[in-house]
């Protein structure tokens, strides 16, 4: 439960934040889009006064050209027209070829607007319109003056220059305007969206707070409980199927635990109960027969042993869980290795009425700890050894193919089932039929043994047949080929010097 007040809390959750993201991305749009219309509508509105100059310029024109060029009459149109009411206020000037006022409005004059240039008057007689702001004293905005060449309509050449004046204030006007409506209309805009977009992340997120409301439902007594999918397919479901997997493993990580502790206790009490039985005994039967006493203490420290023994290898598990068992690295002889194994072991399986056989062994190095190796290969032994009746064999092989060392120990013992073949690396597990006081141990060599192996970059499989007996192959990785000749060297050293002791 988060511990931030109420309001703060809510700006911190991915609804506010999703909204904000959405509302921000629309008011860039919005700005962006505004800001492109209030300049394309004034520079529309521009066009449409320029194309009206046009129109007001030829119609003038050919009111000229139909009064027969009666200049009073035009001059007295013109100021007549200058004082009539019109949207834009437009003023005109008629010019000859050689830049002389033929008539021209009040604006004009009043104004006392420069006359042409030479530049303008020449671009103009040329055919060339051109177009330019001006700033009058006296007027807040600013004016369009546009000049354009008049044609004689029957040479076909320009007689006269035409100039336009025309005061922007209206569009002015209706740009401020435009601009006033776009500032008002995006707040609005933007108090509509985020209110949909609140709507709209609330029904996005909606199956996050159905699965975080189910999750919260499920416990360590509830782990057999799955969120259910929507079957959508979309990243949520994607997310639910996610976390039915981790709450699947998180369900099989607290059984094994459960059944890893009943199996310590199980472990742990059998010697403890044992030592104690065999102390009340000695305790009623009243007796003070050192002897009898010597075999209790012995027992005793017998118990003693193996349960330090399970405990050093439960401590050496939990070590290798945490990733803090340093293993060395250094060039080993396997050959080697597995011959002094065997003449160990070979002991033991006399005493334990076994043959153990020992193939030739092929030279092969691999990179690893020698203490651990050691280690998995004697765990691998002592089990043949134990699960294999009196008469029978134990044999030793190994083979170096491609880039790995295979070494196979087969027994002729009892055998796995094929269901438990798998099960027999787990913590504690033995073989049905095979938990008994007389073979010893507590089911932790063989998950040791693979662990060795996997902490070497190889693997141990298995073969076996109720009956029949079973092989176990130990799979490793040989060493690079520099490796192999350092580990080599001293015993190539050896054998010469046996042979030529002078």
């Amino acid at each position: 439960m988060s511990l931030l007040h109420p309001k703060l809390s809510f700006f911190r959750r991915a609804r506010f934040r999703l909204t904000l993201y959405y509302t921000s991305i629309q008011v860039l749009f919005l700005v962006t889009l505004g800001t492109f219309l209030y300049f394309y509508h004034q520079r529309s509105m521009r066009t449409e006064l320029e194309k009206f100059l046009r129109d007001e310029i030829h119609n003038l024109m050919a009111m000229v050209f139909e009064r027969q060029e009666n200049w009073p009459e035009i001059q007295a149109r013109l100021d007549f027209e200058s004082r009539g009411e019109r949207y834009y206020e437009l003023s005109f000037r008629i010019l000859d070829a050689s830049g002389k006022v033929l008539a021209c409005s009040r604006t004009f004059r009043d104004a006392a607007i420069r006359p042409i240039s030479e530049e303008a008057l020449h671009d103009a007689l040329e055919g060339e319109s051109q177009r330019e702001f001006l700033q009058l004293p006296d007027r807040l905005c600013q004016h369009l003056l546009m000049t354009r060449p008049s044609y004689d309509p029957k040479k076909g050449e320009v007689r006269y220059v035409v100039q336009a004046l025309a005061y922007l204030e209206p569009l002015e006007k209706l740009s401020r305007r435009f601009l006033r409506n776009i500032v008002w209309a995006i707040p609005i805009f933007v108090l509509i969206e985020w209110f949909a977009g609140l709507a709209l992340s609330r029904k996005v997120l909606k199956p996050i707070t159905f699965i975080a409301r189910a999750a919260r439902q499920i416990t360590s007594s509830k782990l057999h409980e799955r969120l259910v999918r929507s079957g959508s397919g979309d990243e949520f479901d994607d997310l639910a199927a996610i976390l039915n997997d981790m709450i699947h493993r998180l369900e099989e990580s607290f059984a094994l635990t459960r059944q890893f502790a009943a199996d310590a206790a199980h472990e742990l009490r059998t010697p403890l109960a044992i030592m104690k039985g065999e102390a009340e005994v000695a305790l009623r039967s009243g007796t003070n027969d050192p002897k009898t006493y010597r075999a209790v203490l012995e027992s005793s420290i017998r118990e003693y042993d193996r349960m330090i023994g399970i405990i050093t290898n439960l401590l050496l598990l939990a070590q290798a869980d945490a990733g803090a068992v340093h293993l060395g690295r250094e060039p080993v002889r396997l050959d080697e290795l597995l011959s002094e194994i065997a003449d160990t072991f070979g002991v033991l399986a006399e005493e334990a009425g076994l043959t153990l056989d020992v193939a030739p062994l092929p030279q092969a190095v691999v990179q690893g700890d020698p203490a651990r190796l050691h280690e998995l290969f004697a765990n691998l032994l002592d089990n043949a050894v134990k699960y294999t009746p009196t008469g029978g064999r134990v044999a030793i092989a190994l083979s170096v193919g491609g880039e790995e060392a295979r070494v196979a120990i087969s027994d002729t013992g009892i055998g796995i089932a094929p269901d438990q073949q798998e099960r027999i690396f787990e913590r504690f597990y033995r073989v049905e039929g095979s938990r008994s006081r007389e073979t010893g141990g507590a089911g932790l060599g063989l998950s040791i043994a693979r662990w060795i192996a996997s902490a070497h970059g190889g693997r141990i499989e298995v073969q076996s047949a109720l009956g029949a007996g079973s092989t176990f192959t130990v799979v490793l990785p040989l060493a690079a080929a520099t490796d192999t000749q350092a580990a080599t060297e001293p015993a190539v050293r050896e054998a010469a010097e046996a042979a030529n002791p002078g």
